[in-house]
């Protein structure tokens, strides 16, 4: 361990280029038992490009069509607050990056800052000799160097995630079951339960949103035959690259409150335990009322808590702030990606 509890930098020094080492690496990806392996592409040179590795390591996909592709995505710091959420949500301890000999010194800044970020354990393969280059880029990280082929496998098999940072957010594992086969056909929104009312007392702040009994229900509420197993939906929503809209449209499928209420939910209206959430009627919150949330949308859930965390946003603002831009354009979008009916602003 270092002076900031993080596990030294890790570098395997692949110096005859031979297919074994990076053979290992694949092999080592097992996200369930919190271990990444991404093989980034040099060819690609947009700024956020490493970012969008990561986030399709982790299962994530970005939105493809529409003209405004990419707003959050191609931007470096959105990009990276995605991926560092999401490592965050999904428990990732281990993160093995091959090719690192080809990467920039930016990108390199880039994968050091976020395992400073997210307390993770960092290990980087370098498929040349060890020269000048590998040592500059070392230079402002503790490290150690491995050079065989036995003593890298077992740096690789490495599970031991650093519990530094925010690591303390959302901290039960949490393994999701195999979704039965998606047909890819459109998933409308059920009918919503009715939900719990929370009255308001005159000139009395609303509230955030107690605890209930926990509710192990793993499917939305049916709407006769147009009901859609609830494992499915979850797997869709987990491809949401952005955890914002993630939690959004997770919120919408269980509650059915449109993007303008959902514009008004703040983070304390979400539970700590990530069981209930609350829905304000406006912004009078006259009758706000309190829906419990399933199993199945728990991780789905903290994602946007997590994100506001790293944020630094007080826990009574909007949770999804800038949600209503151009009457929800890139939550809409993102819906359009998994084939999800958004309800259109009454």
């Amino acid at each position: 361990m270092t002076a900031d509890g993080l596990p030294a930098v890790t570098v395997l020094i692949d110096k005859d280029d031979h297919p074994a080492w990076t053979a290992a690496a694949h092999t080592a990806h097992d996200p369930d038992l919190g271990r990444l392996t991404i093989d980034p592409s040099p060819a690609n040179g947009a700024p956020a490009a490493l970012a969008h590795d990561l986030l399709y390591a982790l299962g994530k996909r970005l939105p493809q069509d529409g003209e405004t592709y990419g707003t959050w995505a191609d931007s470096q710091h959105p990009a990276w607050d995605a991926v560092a959420t999401w490592i965050l949500t999904h428990h990732t301890g281990h993160l093995i990056v091959c090719r690192t000999d080809r990467l920039t010194h930016a990108r390199f800044r880039q994968l050091l800052a976020l395992r400073e970020r997210c307390g993770i354990r960092l290990t980087l393969l370098w498929h040349r000799p060890a020269g000048p280059a590998l040592r500059t880029l070392l230079e402002e990280a503790p490290h150690h160097i491995i050079e065989t082929l036995p003593q890298a496998r077992i740096a690789l098999d490495r599970t031991d995630p650093s519990l530094t940072g925010t690591r303390n957010v959302g901290q039960q594992r949490h393994i999701e079951p195999t979704p039965r086969q998606d047909d890819g056909q459109w998933i409308s929104p059920q009918t919503a339960p009715a939900g719990m009312v929370i009255d308001r007392p005159a000139r009395a702040q609303c509230q955030g949103a107690p605890e209930l009994a926990s509710t192990t229900s793993d499917a939305p509420s049916a709407r006769g035959r147009d009901h859609t197993p609830a494992d499915i939906l979850a797997a869709r929503l987990t491809t949401v690259a952005h955890p914002l809209h993630a939690t959004a449209l997770t919120i919408h499928a269980v509650t059915g409150a449109d993007i303008s209420r959902l514009a008004l939910i703040r983070g304390i209206d979400i539970d700590e335990t990530a069981t209930t959430v609350k829905i304000h009627d406006s912004t009078a919150h006259r009758r706000c009322r309190l829906y419990p949330l399933p199993t199945w949308t728990r991780r789905l859930v903290r994602a946007a808590s997590i994100h506001g965390q790293l944020k630094d946003r007080a826990p009574d603002s909007p949770l999804f702030p800038l949600i209503i831009v151009q009457d929800g354009e890139q939550l809409r979008l993102t819906a359009t990606g998994i084939r999800y009916n958004l309800k259109p602003t009454p």
